[in-house]
């Protein structure tokens, strides 16, 4: 968290120090698309080419940053560049003529840092004092501490307490990140960008990227919450609807658990039931984010960079800041644009006539697609990612009910009625406990990630479900425990086999198997003879299989010497089998990996 806070937030906002806009906000919300336009495309670019390494990345992340600081300053500071130029050259003279010592050589290295840092520091920041009232000023520092606290404690409660993932999609993000730090060609048919994120912040910080993926996935979760505030405070400048906007995503007040009146027509049932499942699910994806929410990030932050456009002074940074955002929306979530459209098609009638579309066409798009048997494809993505467009719409509500209370109220109006909204809301809208359909027992994913990281690379072989594969790949090697165990069951009673590995083994069987307490409904003949399905979905089948596999293990354990065959790890419901290569199938030659899954 502090690596990305340093390179998405500080450093960016001296690169690109955009001194026409009129807030910091504004300033840090620019840096920070913008470095993200640079990292994503660049990291894509050279995983393209097979070349994506930690000292590509820096290399990327430095030339985006050192092009904006140029295109910042090349007027001001050209004056700057010839002095730090002639003192280099004088000093490269001097070191020619007299010699190197270690003192002169420190500082001839930091010598361009030092006249850096003092041109920065010399600018002058033209400081904006909005004129707040006094209660509005306390009640915004209070509420704005308060829903920050909610939010992060709701976004990392689950992946600060669990190694394994709550959405099977999250897997698929980590694959592909892993496929890019070990420079082999996802294959995906769109770009990925929260993968590319995620392979950068993996390789400058050196953290596993299964750690990278759950605490990247909460701050976008955050930064959401935040962004939601930044736009309604831009386009309604009513900070106390930004924070009733900013607590409703934060607190997450959109679970519904009310039962579905019977006497309703079947398609109005359906239609409800799939905008309820949504609604509930989304609590969970505001932590486990995907490709879909960092869209719609950026289709909030497009808005808000938006409103700048309108005078002339600010102009050139906020359209640069807005075509970033369009851009990595394109890219991301293309279907999105929708929203774009209807947001900057309201702007043109003013700020609030743009809040009033955005967030009337975001409830509205989503629910269109949740109607059965209705072709509305293309507004998916809006159903899926609801609760961010519905925190908007309370934004816009609350400005109609302070307006209103203002024929009473006064200046009081914003901080009484965000008061009452708070407190009602406490009472009887929290979000309820989410239902989470894990995959897999929290200790094998960290056990994956423990080998991965105590033994020597490429010279182990898990043998485990499909989970581990995202988790160890790069690293280890990996095979599919339904393969293994149907190749070797029959095998392992002779007494004089052995399993033909050339590296260690690790396997992990299941003593309890693994199962949820969700229903198994009917499914479809094509999802029952799918081998994921039948082996590892089904309880069934993942039963017979980890059956299976405690007798096989078993049974050439028993039949081998302890130093060849051990337990690796073992607790009440997981026991990870150790099987040690004889030293006949160790080869100098290199393992072929698996072939890559269709994601």
């Amino acid at each position: 968290m502090i690596v990305f806070v340093v390179l998405f937030g500080i450093l960016p906002s001296i690169a690109f120090p955009q001194s026409s806009l009129p807030s910091i906000a504004s300033r840090i919300v620019g840096a920070f698309v913008r470095t993200v336009m640079t990292i994503a495309i660049g990291s894509i670019v050279w995983t393209k080419l097979g070349l994506f390494t930690w000292p590509i990345a820096v290399l990327v992340y430095l030339t985006g940053l050192g092009i904006g600081w140029l295109s910042s300053h090349q007027w001001h500071y050209q004056t700057k560049f010839e002095q730090i130029g002639q003192q280099i050259a004088i000093a490269t003279i001097d070191i020619f003529d007299r010699g190197l010592s270690v003192s002169q050589l420190r500082s001839w290295l930091l010598l361009p840092l030092k006249s850096l840092i003092l041109s920065i520091e010399s600018r002058p920041d033209r400081q904006l004092n909005p004129r707040w009232s006094l209660p509005l000023a306390i009640l915004s520092t209070i509420g704005t501490i308060a829903i920050l606290g909610v939010t992060v404690w709701l976004r990392f409660e689950h992946p600060l307490t669990e190694f394994r993932f709550s959405t099977p999609d999250t897997y698929s993000q980590l694959l592909i990140a892993q496929q890019i730090l070990a420079r082999d060609l996802p294959t995906v048919n769109y770009l990925p960008i929260f993968p590319s994120l995620v392979a950068f912040l993996a390789a400058l910080s050196g953290i596993h990227p299964v750690q990278v993926v759950h605490l990247f996935g909460a701050i976008v979760g955050t930064l959401l919450v935040l962004s939601v505030g930044y736009t309604t405070r831009c386009l309604t400048k009513n900070g106390a609807a930004a924070l009733a906007a900013s607590y409703s995503l934060g607190a997450y007040l959109f679970t519904w658990n009310l039962p579905i009146s019977t006497r309703l027509p079947v398609e109005i049932q359906n239609c409800l039931g799939t905008i309820r499942d949504t609604l509930n699910g989304g609590l969970i994806r505001s932590w486990a984010v995907g490709e879909l929410e960092l869209g719609a990030l950026f289709v909030i932050l497009a808005i808000g960079c938006s409103t700048h456009i309108a005078r002339s002074a600010q102009r050139q940074e906020a359209v640069i800041n807005t075509l970033c955002c369009i851009v990595l929306v394109s890219i991301v979530a293309p279907n999105l644009l929708f929203l774009i459209l209807f947001g900057g098609l309201g702007l043109i009638f003013g700020r609030q006539m743009a809040m009033f579309s955005l967030s009337m066409a975001w409830p509205i798009l989503g629910v269109l697609a949740a109607i059965p048997d209705r072709n509305f494809p293309l507004f998916k993505s809006m159903l899926i990612t609801l609760p961010i467009g519905l925190s908007l719409t309370v934004g816009l509500l609350f400005v109609a009910v302070a307006a209103a209370g203002r024929l009473l109220l006064a200046n009081w109006s914003a901080p009484i009625c965000l008061t009452v909204f708070v407190a009602i809301t406490l009472n009887f809208a929290l979000p309820s406990l989410p239902q989470l359909d894990y995959l897999e027992y929290d200790a094998a994913a960290r056990k994956a990630v423990e080998i991965s990281r105590l033994f020597p690379y490429q010279q182990w072989t898990v043998v485990a479900p499909i989970e581990q594969l995202s988790q160890v790949y790069g690293r280890g090697w990996y095979e599919d425990a339904a393969q293994f165990t149907a190749k070797y069951q029959d095998l392992v009673n002779n007494p004089n086999f052995r399993l033909p590995q050339k590296t260690s083994l690790f396997v992990f069987v299941e003593k309890i198997p693994f199962t949820t307490d969700k229903p198994e409904y009917p499914v479809l003949y094509s999802v029952l003879t799918d081998p994921t399905y039948r082996n590892y979905r089904s309880p069934s089948g993942r039963t017979q299989l980890a059956a299976a596999m405690l007798k096989l293990c078993e049974t050439y354990r028993q039949q081998h010497h302890p130093q060849s065959s051990r337990i690796y790890y073992e607790d009440d419901r997981l026991r990870i089998y150790q099987f040690i290569p004889h030293p006949r199938n160790i080869r100098v030659n290199p393992l072929v990996q698996s072939p890559k899954p269709n994601l």
